[in-house]
């Protein structure tokens, strides 16, 4: 479990995260706007069937982000709300396979699911994701994945949500006890309460999924994204917008000690890429527009837009 009391590094990022983010200017607040389009882009965090998407809308929802490459993750149990299995990630990955990278979920309660990825392994998939089932982070089972990704040398996206209903629940106690355990896997943080520490003021879940207002300095993911470089945030969905935009001044600061592990990602449910079936957001142009408004510097841009992403993947973080 963390604890900044007995944490050197710790103390002195909760000691001196503020003082970077008073420091630091709001990128891009005195900088011309730059142009999102030139960036090469991986989104790390897209489902082939939200909103009843095909396989061919979401390659035009790629199309018309200017997105290169995506991480597709499935989802079999549809305890999340949304219910896509890995054959099917793995037939749209043979149709497109220049633009597509599967990843494979299975039900990890189920007793025969460390033969069901290996097998999936085979068939070419590159990591698990996403992993999201109604149960502890510290339940075997659990574990068992993220060991059988660091025997792979794969990474593997998880949705954390501690309120009652949630998944993956007890990221404060037990996320750090894996990062240490197993190295080799890439875990690649989503949802609310992976995006909620980025304070180290963070209000029940039983009160918000969303906390706003100013961050306070010293939150778990400075610590964890210090300390271990096999951590990743995927900067995905209301969660990780709401986490990114509602202290920009903090944020600046906090994108530019970690920019080798911030990951581009949409998991946007608009069929088109401008927000048609969803209310007319557009989750991947409004975080591009977000991110080329708040980051000065192009190599990070492309770092968080693409490379970042490959070392993910490919284990050369």
């Amino acid at each position: 479990m963390w604890n900044p009391k007995v944490s050197r590094r710790g103390f002195l990022f909760a000691a001196g995260a503020a003082c970077c983010s008073a420091a630091l200017p709001v990128q891009g607040a005195a900088a011309p706007a730059q142009d999102a389009k030139k960036y090469k882009k991986l989104d790390c965090h897209l489902h082939i069937n939200h909103m009843g998407r095909s396989i061919e809308d979401t390659i035009k929802h790629m199309d018309n982000t200017g997105t290169d490459k995506a991480f597709i993750l499935p989802l079999e149990t549809g305890e999340g709300g949304v219910t896509l299995r890995t054959e099917t990630v793995l037939h749209a990955f043979y149709k497109y396979p220049e633009r597509l990278i599967p990843f494979c979920q299975t039900d990890i309660r189920q007793p025969d699911v460390i033969e069901r990825i290996r097998a999936y392994h085979l068939l070419g998939c590159r990591g698990i994701g996403e992993q999201k089932e109604h149960l502890p982070l510290n339940d075997k089972r659990v574990e068992a994945v993220i060991a059988e990704c660091n025997d792979l040398n794969w990474p593997i996206t998880i949705h954390f949500q501690d309120d009652k209903k949630g998944f993956n629940q007890g990221i404060e106690t037990h996320l750090e006890t894996y990062l240490k355990k197993y190295p080799r896997v890439r875990i690649i943080g989503h949802a609310q309460s992976f995006w909620s520490h980025i304070s180290a003021d963070v209000p029940s879940p039983d009160k918000t999924l969303y906390p706003r207002g100013p961050v306070k300095p010293g939150g778990l993911l400075d610590h964890l994204l210090s300390n271990y470089p096999n951590l990743y945030a995927d900067m995905s969905a209301g969660s990780g917008f709401n986490a990114l935009s509602r202290d920009e001044d903090f944020t600046a600061g906090f994108i530019e000690r970690h920019p080798k592990q911030m990951l581009f990602g949409s998991d946007c449910p608009c069929k088109d890429g401008r927000g048609s079936g969803f209310k007319g957001v557009c989750y991947s142009t409004r975080l591009q527009d977000f991110l080329v408004r708040i980051v000065n510097d192009e190599a990070v841009l492309q770092d968080i837009f693409y490379n970042n992403a490959e070392r993910a993947l490919n284990g050369t973080a």
